[in-house]
């Protein structure tokens, strides 16, 4: 029987809108020196991004999933990661926001030291570049309750760069739809124990104005995540 290679890595990247930056992001991914597959998950995009990701599906040798309403971005990781067949599973936004360059460092770190189950990145800002007040004061924020409620520190919960092994990822059974994502996904790490290292990764953030979709009501239910998993058995 023919065994089909399995992959280092799955690159999960969700998209929305991201006209403006998609192609470059899903480039960026593709030029990555290391053995992966690449899944797309266009959430319903009406700016021309789907279009688009059609026109790269053959050229860069994507899985492209294109859902037939707008669902969230947690809800479109959780569905691309049932297709996924990498050992290790990272989440890449379209937003160009994050350096993708510490991604093959964070799988090299999770390869030489087994006990780690998950890389977590911690955003530090690119020389010259500033952060908004919101941006801040979610970091400190929600890293302020995540240890006050579970009594472990972590500097950066809402970092998209979140690395680990895909069956690990699939056996948290994570259910949020929006934003609150990475939240569930390090609130349901820290109450399995997993051993969590932080990995600084290079940070360019971009304003609403020029398409940041996270916003207050986000903000909410990101801190409400926090309060309701340290309390559900699940």
């Amino acid at each position: 029987m023919l065994q089909i290679k399995r992959p280092q890595l799955s690159v999960i990247i969700p998209v929305f809108n991201e006209r403006k930056t998609v192609e470059q992001a899903v480039r960026s991914v593709y030029q990555l020196p290391v053995d992966k597959e690449i899944i797309v998950i266009d959430d319903y995009s009406t700016d021309g991004s789907r279009e688009l990701l059609k026109k790269l599906q053959t050229e860069l040798q994507l899985k492209l999933i294109l859902h037939s309403q707008n669902r969230g971005k947690g809800y479109g990781v959780r569905n691309a990661a049932a297709y996924a067949k990498g050992r290790y599973l990272i989440v890449e936004d379209a937003d160009l926001e994050l350096d993708i360059n510490a991604v093959p460092e964070m799988l090299n770190l999770a390869e030489k030291d087994p006990s780690i189950d998950m890389i977590n990145g911690n955003r530090v800002l690119k020389k010259g570049k500033k952060s908004g007040l919101l941006t801040k004061l979610a970091k400190i924020i929600t890293s302020f309750c995540t240890r006050i409620l579970f009594g472990k520190y972590i500097e950066d919960i809402l970092c998209s760069y979140k690395l680990c092994r895909l069956e690990k990822f699939k056996q948290l059974h994570l259910q949020s739809t929006r934003f609150g994502f990475e939240t569930e996904w390090i609130v349901k790490a820290l109450k399995n124990n997993w051993k969590i290292l932080e990995y600084k990764v290079e940070y360019t953030p971009r304003l609403h104005k020029e398409g940041k979709k996270i916003n207050l009501f986000d903000g909410f239910e990101i801190i409400w995540q926090l309060i309701k998993y340290r309390f559900s058995k699940t």
